[in-house]
């Protein structure tokens, strides 16, 4: 059971979507504070950086009591319980800084809850059976987060809890068949998809059905990234199975297909973002599964490709009638909106650009220019 009412948490989603709607030009002043003044909820929040500020070193500071109390104890075989007396102490301090001093997504309470993920996970990796496992790792991780996103509600907890469960059979050992265990993470990843889809209508995107509609996305990107041998080499090696190779390269352009049919019908942005972003991994992981050869020029077409569909989709939902088409229009209507398209698009400077053109000194360089002021002595 989720700490936190389940009406303020739509009162708080529904004060961000104001606030919104007030920055686009959507409400007017006096309206959103009348909207606002029915919202109210008792909590103290503080703005991002705080946020971010407080969760780094509230989290650096539970880590050191932790770490200073391991070695004034001095005993390995007593690590793994202070592992996991470290861990219930963390989520018990959790539900403690809420209950008494009511944050909400302030940061300090959010490093508590985190440190007993990592503790719980600690414990059951490094100390349980005196030798590290992967396996338990990743099961611990996901657990945990997942007991994390369930009380709490963090929604990073419940993606991280989606991911880890998608490579727990990576570690697992089938026979030391490489296949299996993609299949294995395909079919554990499918399951998540679906329970959070049938969540998410459940709801019909009212709380907790927008966060439930994430972790739907997140599982079929997961789902695609597993699939697509060429995107996720650096994953986990592959057998050499002629058939399953051709599997997954039907499989890569399937996946967006189908998906992005599911976010037009259901109106599902975070589905629609994503399957965007795997059409276009798709694109440019053809060549490659084709064992094509690379062109310098590739990444141009690929651009001039893109821009193509850029325009011409934006021409034809603008031609439909009143500029729009089934609902969807051709431009941002939200102020959040073109924001993050503006983060997206600064993204692009730390992109790795193309190496500068190597200078060929001219032998005779420092030797010349007997006449002039510049080298009248003939040598630097």
């Amino acid at each position: 059971m989720m700490i936190y009412p389940r009406d303020d948490e739509r009162a708080i989603r529904v004060q961000g979507m104001v606030d919104d709607w007030a920055k686009s030009g959507l409400l007017q002043q006096e309206q959103r504070d009348r909207m606002q003044a029915d919202l109210q909820v008792d909590y103290r929040r503080t703005n991002r950086f705080l946020r971010a500020t407080l969760f780094l070193f509230g989290f650096l500071i539970i880590c050191a009591v932790v770490g200073l109390v391991s070695l004034l104890v001095g005993d390995d075989d007593a690590l793994s319980v202070i592992a996991f007396l470290a861990a219930g102490g963390a989520f018990f301090l959790a539900q403690t800084l809420i209950a008494r001093y009511r944050p909400y997504r302030f940061g300090i309470e959010e490093a508590a809850a985190v440190s007993s993920v990592v503790f719980f996970a600690a414990g059951c990796t490094v100390f349980v059976g005196h030798g590290f496992s992967s396996l338990r790792l990743f099961i611990a991780l996901a657990g945990a987060s997942f007991i994390v996103f369930t009380r709490f509600g963090y929604l990073y907890a419940g993606i991280a809890a989606v991911l880890f469960a998608g490579v727990i059979p990576l570690n697992v050992d089938f026979s030391r068949v490489d296949t299996v265990r993609r299949l294995v993470g395909i079919v554990i990843l499918f399951l998540i998809f679906g329970l959070a889809r049938e969540r998410r209508k459940d709801h019909d995107w009212d709380f907790p059905g927008d966060v439930y509609g994430v972790l739907e996305a997140t599982a079929w990107a997961a789902m695609y990234v597993m699939t697509n041998l060429k995107a996720s080499e650096w994953l986990y090696s592959t057998d050499a199975i002629p058939q399953l190779y051709w599997a997954t390269y039907a499989g890569i352009w399937i996946l967006p297909a189908v998906g992005l049919f599911l976010a037009i019908r259901d109106r599902h942005r975070w589905m629609l973002d994503v399957n965007i972003v795997m059409a276009i991994v798709t694109l440019m992981t053809n060549k490659p599964y084709l064992n094509g050869i690379q062109k310098p020029w590739d990444p141009i077409l690929f651009g001039v490709l893109m821009i193509a569909i850029a325009l011409g989709l934006k021409r034809w939902l603008v031609s439909g009638a009143d500029g729009s088409r089934s609902g969807f229009v051709a431009e941002r209507l939200l102020a959040s909106e073109r924001e993050r398209l503006g983060i997206a698009s600064s993204a692009t400077v730390v992109a790795p650009g193309a190496p500068a053109p190597h200078a060929h000194p001219s032998p005779n360089l420092g030797g010349g220019g007997r006449s002039g002021g510049a080298g009248a002595s003939g040598k630097f």
